[in-house]
């Protein structure tokens, strides 16, 4: 491979730190910073082999990965989607990607069933399974793990409440202590905000109607 263009970028958070874009035959391969470029020797119109490639991947590019996407986990717990476009945006190529989240799952450092499940049991009692859904899938979760997750963390046994029930409940006692004295058109808003809040129009009306029983 033959070095063709050396590009100079900004990069970091405030986009002030220097970067260069290696590209080998017009193909872009990896980001490096001046050190490196000097270390390894690398110019335009000078020749990569297989050799010095592997090295420079090994001992700096991947290293630096690796370290980027530990740095992000250890400040919360991601997805592997998550991760993926936190290194894409930090100009790794997909093959260091692939590599580092492969290293991230051999030590169980991403575990896309664990955050869901996490996710649900932290949010479920306050959020729609509409909206958990939503937010789990925006975050890269497979459909099917989802689906599976959701029937296990909402399996409610014969002496429990319904997850989203509690999660009804409190939707509704933020906007009204007593809904026994509303008219129907404050009732009809209420449904109305409550199903834009992603819970099914057919539970808010049950639900609605064993309040007003009881009460």
């Amino acid at each position: 491979m033959t070095i063709t263009s050396i590009e100079e970028i900004y990069v970091g958070r405030s986009k002030k730190k220097i970067a260069y874009k290696i590209y080998a035959d017009e193909a872009y391969l990896f980001l490096l910073y001046s050190q490196d470029i000097r270390q390894y020797n690398l110019k335009v119109g000078e020749e990569i082999n297989g050799l010095l490639y592997d090295k420079i991947v090994e001992e700096t590019v991947y290293r630096r990965a690796k370290q980027r996407a530990l740095a992000t986990l250890k400040r919360t717990d991601k997805t592997e989607y998550e991760i993926r476009i936190r290194l894409k945006d930090a100009h790794y190529t997909n093959d260091i990607i692939d590599m580092t989240i492969e290293y991230l799952k051999n030590y169980n450092y991403i575990n896309d069933e664990r955050y869901a499940s996490n996710y649900i049991r932290f949010y479920k009692l306050s959020r729609s399974k509409f909206v958990l859904r939503r937010k789990l899938i925006e975050k890269g979760i497979n459909k099917d793990l989802l689906e599976e997750i959701i029937s296990k963390e909402y399996l409610v046994m014969d002496h429990e409440i319904d997850p989203e029930i509690i999660a009804l409940n409190k939707a509704i006692s933020k906007k009204y202590s007593d809904i026994s004295s509303l008219s129907w058109q404050e009732k009809q808003k209420l449904i109305s905000s409550l199903y834009r809040k992603g819970f099914a129009i057919d539970k808010i009306q049950s639900h609605l109607k064993d309040i007003e029983t009881c009460n």
